[in-house]
């Protein structure tokens, strides 16, 4: 018996003197190997972005050699006016084969304008290279012609060229190139990780200029902000690498970012004003030093582990009079082995299938920004080309208001796109707020009627609208929710019916024990064009929509249906949708609505008030503080139309100081901008309502801005402001709050 005890303290004795070992040989690979690793996948960074970042500066000196040439051509060319400077470049480019290289001569006269051999002309704008009159400058242009980043290499000429353009004379102070980003590719590319690095050229504060990767691995405009949020590992730091980089002109680091390892190198290029930054996965860094280290540790574990159990084993063997003992607890480490495998191969399976549900979602991602370019870029190419259309005929009146009318519907579409992506990512935050009030389910009705009551006609469809056994018509919920549901669903059905098809909207009241909810059925039916069975299971997810002939030409982001489902499951309710190919659709939503106290008329019995046909605008003076230039000048020129004058301040300071300087009576109103620098439109109302300005209390101030949320119009009520209208303007909306403004009303949204 003393025997087998000692026994079993021996074998006790291996087992801790083997897990000591694991842990110490752990402790040692967590700090110093560790640190080893990282230093020397930084020393092979390095090693492998020099020589792209030589590549580069010597890709960009060639460049600067060879407007150095044009240049000293040009002043050889002897040319007199534009058009021989746009000929004498075109014949330049096709001598030089600039076309395939992807190159462009440029021009640039002393006002910002610029000349290209094809003989376009366009103006550089919100650019403050030029104001040193510096003797050469580079910086990555937008061209708005062909949607390309471009690189524009400018040389200042010795001697400026005079040249006559029609009635006045243009003084050309620089010449150069403009080579296409995307001819930079193969100079971004990285074999050594396999192409899965990304590289951004970034201005001097940090914002992006261009992106070698059709893949957003860094997400916003300010690049070194998202390092500076980065979580950063080996005791770095975004601070400690941006110092290295003033003093060494290139850094390099690694962080983690949305849950995803990454080493980065910082670079300043010395004959361009960029900074580049080299991003790539941590799993490509340095693999084989991973591996053979892994590879090392895990020989060591094993080692041990082998070492350990042939100890045991052997102490094991002389216990012969505990076999019958041992044999039993085998059989049962046996049984519970099993059932460890059959755990493991049931993770097995749910990691497959989690991993097949990964890969359809990233198709139906893929397929989504596939159809969000497409349907971004069309109403963009509509509005563009009408915009040229409108310069060539801009004599012609009733072909303007033709084009103004058509750039309003594409602009309404785009605005649409974007509400519905805005919509789902407040969704899926859970970000969602939901304001409960009395309404008729009556007057509910009649206002879906009116809305889709155009579109409806253009069609020559039929939309009918019926209700069976409303006992309770006045319920208490979230009517604006409510009305974006079945906007959604009537819609599609009136994008997806051919032309003289029929539409059915029924709102009927199901039983119930409750005596304080009552229960709702909405079904919004069509004869259209129906959907398979495979596209009707996944209809309510993000990012998804039917892909053949006839539903390839209807427009929409795919998020329509996964926003109708997120929004009545969050107000409680379920939605189902029966669907057969060429028969048509039917949607089902069931909910519980609070009966809330009767009226004893409804909105829909009543006759609706027209508004008045006179310009409420007209003679009114407005203060309007907009920080745009361009959007100024528009608001100054659609008030104007109306017979009403403004003053246009630059930012919330300026409208306090313009406010304050001001008399009783010169101003009727303010229109305020929300985002402005030096101070934003929050703080200048504030400041506005407690300024000793006679009328600083009551003078009414409207929130002007693109902040379209339900919590943005709330900090709106919130800092003294008297009504909120969204980003873009229309006159419509503006003449609507002002009335309601004069006539004693607080408008809460409109627009």
């Amino acid at each position: 018996m003393q025997k087998a005890n000692d026994y079993r303290n021996l074998i006790l004795g291996c087992c801790m003197t083997g897990i000591a070992m694991l842990l110490a040989f752990f402790f040692l690979y967590q700090t110093y190997i560790q640190n080893i690793i990282y230093e020397e996948r930084l020393n092979q960074m390095e090693e492998v972005t020099h020589q792209m970042f030589q590549n580069l500066e010597d890709v960009i000196d060639s460049h600067w050699n060879r407007v150095t040439e044009e240049c000293n051509y040009l002043r050889e060319a002897n040319v007199q006016t534009i058009d021989e400077l746009c000929k004498y470049m075109k014949k330049k480019y096709e001598l030089s084969a600039y076309e395939e290289q992807k190159i462009t001569l440029m021009a640039v006269d002393s006002e910002g304008g610029y000349y290209t051999e094809r003989g376009n002309r366009g103006l550089f704008r919100d650019l403050d290279y030029f104001e040193d009159n510096p003797k050469q400058i580079s910086f990555v242009f937008d061209s708005m012609t062909d949607n390309q980043s471009e690189m524009v290499f400018l040389k200042r000429l010795s001697k400026p060229i005079q040249l006559q353009n029609r009635k006045k004379k243009t003084t050309i102070r620089y010449f150069g190139i403009a080579q296409n980003m995307e001819q930079l590719n193969p100079y971004f590319n990285c074999d050594a990780y396999d192409r899965n690095n990304s590289v951004y050229v970034l201005d001097d504060n940090g914002f992006k200029l261009f992106n070698s990767n059709k893949v957003e691995l860094i997400k916003g405009h300010n690049v070194f902000s998202v390092l500076q949020k980065m979580k950063y590992l080996h005791n770095s730091s975004f601070a400690k690498t941006k110092t290295e980089l003033e003093e060494k002109g290139c850094s390099y680091s690694n962080a983690v970012l949305d849950g995803t390892e990454y080493f980065y190198a910082l670079k300043r290029m010395e004959n361009a004003e960029w900074t580049l930054i080299f991003l790539v996965p941590a799993e490509y860094v340095a693999t084989n030093t991973l591996e053979l280290v892994n590879f090392i540790m895990l020989f060591i574990v094993i080692f041990t582990v082998i070492v350990a159990v042939c100890v045991i084993l052997g102490i094991s063997f002389v216990m012969r009079r505990n076999q019958q003992e041992a044999i039993l607890v085998e059989r049962e480490n046996n049984i519970k082995l099993e059932n460890v495998n059959t755990e493991l191969r049931k993770a097995n399976l749910a990691a497959e299938e989690a991993f097949q549900v990964a890969q359809e979602a990233n198709r139906s991602k893929s397929s989504f920004l596939a159809n969000m370019s497409h349907d971004i870029r069309t109403p963009m190419n509509a509005i563009i080309g009408i915009i040229s259309l409108l310069r060539h005929d801009a004599g012609d009146k009733a072909k303007v208001i033709e084009y103004a009318d058509k750039i309003d519907t594409s602009s309404q579409h785009l605005l649409g796109i974007i509400n519905d992506v805005l919509d789902m990512s407040k969704i899926e935050a859970g970000k969602t707020i939901f304001k409960y009030t009395d309404f008729s389910i009556l007057d509910f009705m009649e206002e879906l009627n009116t809305i889709f009551h155009s579109q409806i006609d253009e069609k020559n469809q039929t939309l009918t609208f019926m209700k069976g056994n409303i006992r309770h018509e006045w319920v208490n919920s979230d009517q604006v929710h409510l009305m974006q549901i079945f906007s959604n669903l009537l819609s599609n059905a009136v994008k997806y019916t051919q032309e003289g098809g029929a539409i059915q909207f029924l709102v009927e009241e199901c039983e119930t024990n409750s005596f304080v909810y009552a229960k709702y059925r909405f079904l919004v039916s069509d004869n259209g064009m129906g959907m398979s069975a495979d596209f009707k299971d996944k209809i309510f997810d993000a990012f998804t929509r039917a892909e053949n002939s006839l539903t390839n030409k209807i427009q929409g982001t795919g998020l329509g249906m996964a926003i109708t489902r997120n929004l009545v499951e969050a107000m409680g309710g379920t939605i189902d949708v029966e669907s057969e190919p060429g028969q048509g659709s039917c949607f089902e939503v069931l909910m519980d609505l609070k009966i809330a106290e009767e009226r004893s008329v409804s909105l829909a019995s009543q006759v609706e008030k027209e508004e008045p046909d006179v310009n409420i605008l007209k003679g009114m003076r407005f203060l309007c503080a907009e920080d745009n230039e361009l959007n100024a000048e528009i608001l100054m020129e659609l008030l104007k139309i109306e017979d009403a004058e403004c003053t246009i301040c630059e930012n919330g300071e300026k409208v306090l100081e313009t406010f304050e300087q001001s008399a009783p009576g010169d101003y009727d109103m303010i229109l305020m901008d929300v985002q402005m620098p030096v101070m934003n439109g929050y703080e200048a109302t504030k400041a506005i309502r407690r300024s000793s300005h006679e009328l600083a209390k009551t003078i009414p101030i409207i929130a002007m801005t693109a902040n379209a949320f339900s919590e943005d119009i709330q900090h709106s009520l919130a800092a003294g402001m008297t009504a909120h209208i969204s980003k873009p303007v229309e006159m419509r909306v503006l003449k609507k709050t002002v009335r309601n403004i004069k006539s004693g009303e607080t408008v809460r949204k409109l627009g």
